[in-house]
């Protein structure tokens, strides 16, 4: 089985649901994000739900403080994508009919807030680094070789300056990782096992920040 079908295998481990859960958009955050869990030693106390985009986390995120008994945390983790701002503002007006009080700016460690009724504890990151816009790629290419992904931002330049690109300027950190990725063994690795594999170094300061809140939620 090629390392591509292992780690599709492996997406039913995200899919659970207990008294502390953590929502990601898609299948690729719950890898990586279990691949920084195993190798920063964080405590398996909370399941991993995919929800396929953002739309779907807070739908999720909804539906799991309204029910009869509702979890005691709830962690989000979401892409900024193109405004921080403005994704922020979108979670806090999805958020106001309930008792939760958010900062007006995520924190830069990792937002985790309490309720003033019974509602359960929430955690938010904004990927890459609840400071700039961007997605998982972008926190991703915090963890990859410095010199190795200039270069290959530059070879990405390059392709597109000669019209060999189709891809869109968003997803442009996209390209950019997996043409690192692409240089390394083996090419076809996805994100997670990237970061289980070394290619990409799972205790940079970001790494470190990141699951530093998830045991700081969960705990």
């Amino acid at each position: 089985m090629s390392a591509a079908g292992e780690e599709s295998r492996k997406i039913s481990l995200c899919k659970q649901d207990t008294g502390k859960v953590l929502l990601v958009e898609g299948d690729t955050d719950c890898h990586v994000v279990m691949a920084l869990c195993k190798a920063h030693n964080v405590p398996e106390t909370f399941g991993i739900y995919e929800c396929n985009g953002f739309e779907g986390v807070i739908k999720r995120l909804n539906a799991l403080i309204n029910r009869p008994n509702p979890p005691q945390i709830i962690g989000i983790i979401v892409d900024a994508d193109k405004s921080l701002a403005k994704r922020w503002q979108e979670i806090n007006g999805k958020l106001k009919h309930y008792s939760y009080e958010l900062p007006l700016i995520p924190n830069s460690n990792g937002t985790i807030i309490t309720s003033n009724s019974e509602e359960p504890k929430l955690g938010f990151w904004l990927m890459p680094n609840n400071q700039v816009s961007g997605m998982l790629e972008d926190f991703c290419a915090e963890l990859a070789e410095p010199n190795s992904l200039a270069f290959a931002r530059e070879c990405v330049t390059q392709a597109q300056e000669r019209k060999l690109t189709t891809f869109r300027e968003v997803h442009r950190s996209k390209a950019e990782i997996h043409t690192y990725l692409a240089w390394h063994d083996e090419p076809d690795n996805p994100l997670g096992l990237a970061i289980t594999k070394q290619a990409l170094k799972p205790h940079t300061d970001l790494a470190v920040m990141f699951t530093d809140w998830l045991i700081r939620l969960f705990s």
